[in-house]
């Protein structure tokens, strides 16, 4: 694209009114908002201060209100994340998400397999980003992008990077903040099968379509249904019992501890525990696989009681335990995944958990008084095991890869069709 081109395209943007950053004409006085969530963290959070100092804490937010002058409410909220995620707690963050415009998200989304950062779905009018990984956006690699986007990432580890950084990495005004980007247009530099490199640019804002997802027929085990919030099969031929737990929530639990509006449209845990139950007793089952690879929290009680009515059933007795953990395993589900561990020590497949078996959670919020951002911070930490590893650490590491996802393989599940019952 000749320059002349893309000023002009860039000029047309700006006078219709867009651009990546958005100046917000709100009059906030960011000296008060700042010393609010100071006081408000500092006096709600169960240990603000476990992981860093004070002084240190301070010194960053006052760095933020000599630089926000002139800032939109997105640019601040994004510098002052910076500083709050430097705190070491994953469940306490200043929440930027709603500021995101879906106008100017990139029209694809990704997932990191093993050989890298692949096009997972897309609008169907960029049909060619399939089966392309992507290798830099506007010449910046793609390890430059993760390290800068990462600086947003509350607790960080490997393991919660591969799950969050690929999707703020979609998000054009992100990439601005970070000076990955051009208002007007992005160039996504691509790798195909054979390896062969090529590029698209990728206006901004580009229009929606339909989502086609990169999925084979029939997808890999653990990808059939990732919106569900709990499934189960049994696999007669192998005498394998499936159980794959997607969301800690249902019916009941919005009932009790949601507003109760959602419930009629949600499934019954209850329901599904009596069934699950039913064929815990009933089939002739050699392996349980209990699947958490994509389940990041909601409220661990309901697992709770049904792990206890699990060991009851006996099955321990003649089953090997195998449990699924991954980068997505956050928040309550690393409660039920330790349920898991402690009541039947089963043999742990997959990928770190996203989170610490010893973590802060409980999350409560409150919104700051003229910009309206809202902040969540913990209330109570969750001491679960000794030693205080960094995750939940697989006994069998698999990772995903991409050449296996195509072809409809799940090679977690495919390591667990293949070991050897104790």
């Amino acid at each position: 694209m000749s320059k002349s081109h893309s000023f002009l395209l860039l000029l047309i943007f700006l006078l219709s009114g867009h651009g990546l950053l958005a100046m917000d004409n709100k009059d906030i006085n960011w000296q008060e908002e700042i010393d609010g969530l100071k006081r408000e963290l500092k006096a709600r959070h169960v240990d603000l201060f476990f992981h860093t100092d004070s002084v240190s804490f301070n010194r960053g937010l006052e760095s933020v209100v000599d630089r926000a002058e002139g800032k939109s409410v997105l640019e601040v909220a994004i510098m002052l994340q910076q500083v709050v995620a430097r705190l070491g707690d994953a469940s306490t963050r200043v929440n930027f998400n709603y500021l995101i415009d879906n106008k100017l998200i990139l029209p694809f989304q990704c997932y990191w397999f093993s050989e890298g950062l692949y096009v997972s779905s897309y609008w169907k009018d960029y049909g060619q980003l399939e089966g392309k990984r992507i290798v830099a956006i506007n010449n910046f690699p793609i390890g430059q992008l993760v390290d800068s986007i990462s600086t947003l990432i509350s607790g960080i580890t490997p393991s919660r990077a591969r799950s969050l950084v690929p999707r703020m990495l979609v998000w054009g005004q992100v990439l601005e903040y970070f000076g990955f980007a051009q208002v007007n247009e992005i160039e996504i530099k691509l790798e195909d099968s054979t390896g062969k490199i090529s590029s698209e640019i990728i206006p901004l804002p580009s229009p929606e379509s339909e989502r086609v997802r990169v999925i084979s027929d029939p997808p890999p085990l653990g990808w059939v249904d990732r919106n569900s919030f709990f499934r189960d099969q049994y696999f007669p031929e192998d005498k394998l019992y499936y159980i794959q737990y997607n969301k800690c929530w249902s019916r009941e639990a919005e009932e009790e501890f949601g507003s109760g509006a959602s419930a009629l449209f949600m499934p019954s845990f209850n329901e599904f525990k009596k069934e699950a139950l039913k064929t815990a007793r009933k089939q002739d089952i050699k392996k349980l696989v209990i699947d958490f690879r994509f389940n990041n929290g909601g409220n661990p009680i309901q697992w709770t009681e049904f792990t206890e009515k699990l060991q009851k059933s006996r099955i321990g007795e003649n089953a090997e335990i195998y449990l699924l953990v991954g980068r997505n395993t956050f928040s309550a589900a690393i409660i039920n995944a330790i349920d898991v561990i402690k009541t039947f020590n089963p043999m742990v497949v997959g990928e770190e958990s996203g989170g610490k078996p010893n973590h802060f959670g409980e999350m409560k919020r409150f919104v700051l008084t003229t910009s309206n951002l809202v902040v969540t911070y913990s209330t109570k930490y969750f001491s679960l095991v000794e030693n205080d590893p960094p995750a939940i650490l697989p006994d069998i590491p698999v990772s995903q890869s991409y050449k296996s996802y195509i072809m409809g393989i799940d090679e977690a599940m495919e390591v667990i069709y293949n070991h050897a019952v104790r």
